[in-house]
């Protein structure tokens, strides 16, 4: 374990899923481990282990990915950025999740079944005890057994059954509202409406907070309450729903309560960079994160986070010797360039942030890369920049490296050694890949206090509390420009959506939120959504660039001379956004498993024909 924490995530019950009433009497054939049902739900005990199972199925099927070799929510939701290109080796590599970067997409994408499986897992998971240890079921039967510890279960259980639901409905528009275990003659109901959806998520959660039985975070310094369900993370969630609702009076309900409780605060701007790594679990801003617990016995989640670890890596087969920060992935079978920040962002982003933290804790620029970085291969790491710009162990080799410019995103990306670049040379960090060379076992984060403090800023536009929306916002802004470190000091003077706008997508970037928030922005009639994905810059997927290195590239000048990036740009297969890319298609296996469902938008046509 990487820091002291109590084991929130105990082992999963193997046998837990097999004691559904659906399952009883499929086999006559005594089993080892497996649970009989009716000696369970009679303990507190009981309860802990269905607890158990439930945050082990959000750390297996939403923060890792067991059945498949990368994580769907991760990358879907943010390939299907403005700001994020697909990347790879070429224009036809990562297919499965390269779709959701072009709008390639449709309802036989494995990826979008597998995301939404994903989510119907852990609604089971959750009804598995709301249904159990209350009369929150179909009959209304008060549960065996009752305490105060179950009364706790059921309340953590509503929450993430309510955080869960929220997400559908963002990705799908009008999933099922699934508040109880289905019976074998039950289809579940599709909503009427997204609203529908997101008030009665508003509504799960505001029970939850006001039962009195949901755990509280006890302070800042408290690291177990972020890996599960708080009141402050009900908060959050009701208050990102209420957001997304149009309905900013209830965010600022509910946000506003989260601030003021005093339980979160944002971490000082030189520690930036460990939100996303190892040292940052469980710190000061995190609301809630899936708590990875490496064991040994277990590895289906070691997997799950393999592949991420070396899409979200530089393509370190393409480069001239290994950078040491990814020092254990060397070569084509390491890094494999996925998740790219977008060239014309970067400049933006740079142009904004200067060198803050927050800025080279997102990407670093040509010279951080070629020079300030250590490489393996080197043996010039400290020596002057002249040796530096001579050095043939660094750089780009002459292949070059496609969909990038020459910014080098490292947000997300498993650190084998924390770089001088970003701990300023302190000793005392850690690794990112403490279980393998290639897997991540930081916390899957879900909910941050800087998302929570911009949430609040914009309900507050145009509202009686603008100077308190602008307080939150400039309190995130103060930790990115963080002027004694480099950052350029930008301030806002009155709260503007637009500076709302333009912080979150530095602040968050691949945080699973930009996607989201351009298509409710659009909805509301704040942004163009045809501008954004399809003219601005030239089209994102029209001007892809293919970055060089001069060094290796015969004919130019610096040719075994001097590094020196340079960009060539071409198209890759693309659809141009249209309405219905909004939301999801429903996967054609959950549609062909319940014909009630409907698909929305542009995706209609899917729909059975009525008889």
């Amino acid at each position: 374990m990487h820091y002291t924490m109590k084991k929130i995530i105990i082992p999963i019950l193997l046998g837990l899923a097999l004691i559904a009433t659906s399952c009883e009497g499929l086999l006559d054939i005594p089993q080892k481990g497996v649970i009989s049902y009716s000696n369970f739900f009679e303990s507190d005990a009981d309860a802990q282990a269905s607890l158990a199972n439930m945050y082990a199925t959000f750390c297996d099927k939403v923060a890792g990915a067991t059945g498949y070799i990368y994580v769907p929510e991760l990358m879907i939701l943010n390939y299907s950025a403005d700001d994020v290109l697909a990347s790879g080796g070429d224009p036809g590599d990562h297919g499965d999740f390269r779709i959701f970067c072009e709008f390639r997409y449709d309802q036989l994408s494995g990826a979008l079944a597998g995301l939404y499986n994903n989510y119907a897992s852990v609604i089971y998971a959750c009804n598995f005890i709301i249904s159990n240890f209350s009369n929150e079921n179909r009959n209304g039967d008060e549960p065996k057994f009752s305490s105060n510890f179950t009364k706790q279960c059921v309340e953590e259980a509503r929450v993430m059954r309510a955080y869960i639901h929220m997400m559908m409905a963002l990705c799908w528009n009008r999933p099922y509202i699934v508040d109880r275990i289905l019976e074998g003659d039950e289809l579940p109901v599709q909503a009427e409406s997204q609203s529908q959806v997101l008030e009665w998520v508003i509504s799960e959660c505001n029970k939850a907070i006001n039962s009195g039985f949901l755990p509280v975070r006890a302070s800042t310094a408290d690291k177990d309450a972020t890996a599960r369900m708080t009141v402050g993370f009900a908060q959050f969630v009701a208050g990102k729903a209420a957001m997304f609702n149009n309905d900013p009076a209830t965010a600022r309900q509910y946000l506003g309560a989260l601030i003021n409780s005093g339980k979160y605060d944002l971490i000082d701007s030189d520690e930036y960079w460990t939100n996303f790594h190892i040292d940052g679990d469980g710190n000061a801003e995190k609301i809630f994160e899936a708590n990875y617990i490496a064991d040994p016995d277990y590895n289906g989640m070691w997997r799950g986070r393999w592949m991420v670890a070396d899409v979200l890596c530089w393509r370190t087969g393409s480069l001239a010797s290994t950078p040491s920060v990814v020092a254990n992935m060397p070569g084509v079978g390491g890094g494999w360039n996925g998740g790219a920040i977008q060239e014309d962002f970067a400049k933006k982003f740079l142009e904004h942030d200067g060198d803050s933290p927050r800025r080279k804790a997102t990407f670093i620029t040509e010279d951080e890369f070629l020079y300030e970085m250590d490489w393996d291969g080197s043996t010039v790491n400290d020596g002057t920049l002249d040796q530096k710009k001579a050095d043939d162990k660094r750089g780009i080799i002459a292949a070059g490296i496609f969909s990038h410019g020459p910014y080098f995103e490292w947000k997300m990306m498993v650190y084998h050694n924390p770089p001088k670049i970003l701990t300023g040379g302190k000793p005392g960090y850690h690794a990112d890949n403490a279980q393998a060379a290639n897997s991540n076992q930081k916390n899957y984060a879900v909910a941050r206090y800087a998302e929570a403090l911009l949430l609040y800023a914009e309900a507050c536009i145009g509202s009686s509390d603008e100077a308190k929306g602008l307080e939150a916002l400039q309190k995130v802004q103060k930790r990115a420009a963080f002027t004694e470190n480099g950052g350029k000091g930008k301030i806002s003077t009155s709260l503007t959506l637009q500076d709302v706008m333009d912080e979150k997508q530095y602040e968050l970037w691949f945080e699973n939120t930009r996607f989201f928030d351009l298509v409710r922005w659009s909805n509301q009639g704040k942004v163009n959504l045809d501008d954004i994905f399809n003219n601005r810059y030239g089209g994102i997927h029209a001007h892809v660039p293919t970055v060089y290195d001069e060094f290796t590239s015969e004919g130019k000048p610096g040719y075994k001379k001097e590094h020196k990036l340079f960009t060539t740009y071409s198209a890759v297969t693309f659809n141009k956004f249209e309405d219905k890319y909004k939301y999801f298609p429903f996967p054609y296996t959950v549609k062909n498993g319940n014909p009630n469902l409907k698909d929305v938008l542009g995706w209609e046509y899917l729909n059975p024909a009525e008889e």
